[in-house]
């Protein structure tokens, strides 16, 4: 785990500009695995995942990639990619889609 400043800069699968994309966020990044036993892919996942603190111990969900690699990226900072799981209520039935994301993840001292 580490704290890090994180602009999203893909939505729904495609590449935002610039003055699209919201100002970084202040979170904690954990990077785990995940038991096959405890997801619907029958494979163990990598998953990175952002945590926005609102007070101890309390913290909300900000972003999840599975099966995250790290890119450079020239700049402050590298680059994390990875498929990004959006579950959406459709036509009275639960669908999951899966779009690329792209992070650039900025370590921060708390």
């Amino acid at each position: 785990m580490f704290f890090a400043e994180v602009t999203f800069l893909m939505r729904n699968g495609l590449r935002l500009k610039p003055a699209e994309r919201d100002p970084p966020l202040r979170v904690t990044v954990m990077i785990r695995e995940s038991d096959r036993e405890k997801n619907n892919s029958s494979r163990n996942l990598v998953e990175a995942m952002l945590f926005e603190h609102w007070g101890v111990p309390q913290a909300r969900s900000a972003g999840l990639i599975v099966d995250p690699q790290m890119l450079p990226f020239k700049g402050p900072g590298f680059l994390l990619t990875g498929t990004e799981l959006d579950c959406q209520r459709i036509d009275e039935k639960l669908r999951i889609f899966e779009h690329r994301q792209v992070w650039l993840v900025v370590p921060v001292a708390r």
